[in-house]
């Protein structure tokens, strides 16, 4: 069967988009998240290079790669005949626009023009590590769920962090509306299988939630994250998913530079992916970062990918 990816991306340096996201971090704020709005959240730190080197060597579906992104095409992507770049305003009606919350994207992905009934949900922080097939990512019954092994979290105290927040709104969304939550655990920032009618059924029979998260401009408290952490326990919760555990090795910006992992290339073959996520937020020296960032994953990818114009990396940064 076909099944598409659908890659969300931003540069979260562009002079344009950051004149758009300064004008409007001027609005109120309705409770937001700590670090809703800060550098490391939007901060293009080369991962969608890697990401898409990481598919040419593993990803072995057929399908489309779909690039999600706001009036932005990356440096470096060439013209490729399964590659298509889709700006928000061909997924969100104009009055959510523009919108800085990867929850307000997330939730219009499956009206993507000529998008598979299944498709793959990747932020560009992930990277494939072995070898997949749709089995990865579909099951008999519908959805594969990857979950960590962590409770979600009850305390205030604890829903701090925008995974943990969402994946308690999840379950209690979850309980008051079907009487039942199935996922008591936090799922894995991971890869998501996603069958597109099930998700237009889902809006279709909540078109308020949709509406709601795709109101607000920076991650919010309240709301759902649809997509992440909602449409994988109303799956769960349906009967229409199986459950797999820590499928992706999860590492954060800092671990990498200074030095808390063994190499990489231990993981190929090992998990299905690797996310290494940006918690560094609002620092200033970025450079020192994401060169030892990419040193390291150029270990592991290092051959440019058939996506990638003339002078690959080199040309991100020129």
């Amino acid at each position: 069967m076909q099944v598409d990816a659908v890659i969300t991306w931003v540069d979260g340096g562009d002079a344009n988009w950051r004149a758009k996201r300064e004008y409007h971090s001027g609005e109120p704020r309705r409770d937001l998240l700590p670090f809703a709005n800060g550098e490391g959240r939007y901060r293009d730190n080369d991962d969608l290079l890697f990401l898409l080197r990481s598919m040419e060597q593993f990803w072995g579906i057929d399908g489309n790669i779909f690039i999600v992104t706001d009036q932005q095409v990356p440096s470096f992507i060439a013209e490729h005949p399964r590659l298509r770049i889709v700006d928000h305003s061909q997924i969100l009606d104009a009055r959510y626009l523009p919108t800085f919350s990867s929850r307000a994207i997330e939730s219009a992905l499956h009206h993507i023009p000529d998008l598979a009934e299944h498709f793959v949900s990747f932020n560009d922080d992930q990277m494939l590590t072995r070898p997949v097939k749709p089995a990865d990512f579909f099951s008999a019954v519908g959805a594969m769920v990857f979950l960590t092994r962590e409770p979600i979290p009850t305390g205030d105290a604890d829903l701090q962090l925008s995974g943990h927040n969402d994946a308690s709104n999840a379950r209690h969304w979850m309980q008051t509306t079907y009487g039942a939550s199935s996922i008591a655990f936090i799922p894995e920032h991971a890869p998501k299988g996603i069958r597109k009618s099930w998700m237009m059924e889902l809006e279709a029979a909540h078109p308020e939630i949709f509406d709601e998260v795709r109101q607000e401009k920076f991650r919010r408290r309240t709301g759902q994250s649809i997509l992440a952490n909602l449409y994988l326990d109303w799956c769960a919760t349906h009967g229409r998913a199986d459950i797999g555990w820590e499928q992706c090795r999860y590492l954060f910006t800092d671990d990498v530079e200074h030095d808390r992992v063994a190499s990489l290339l231990d993981s190929l073959g090992r998990h299905l992916c690797i996310c290494i996520n940006d918690t560094t937020d609002d620092r200033s020296d970025v450079a020192t970062m994401r060169d030892k960032l990419d040193r390291i994953r150029s270990e592991l990818f290092p051959r440019p990918s058939d996506f990638e114009s003339a002078g690959g990396l080199a040309s991100v940064h020129a």
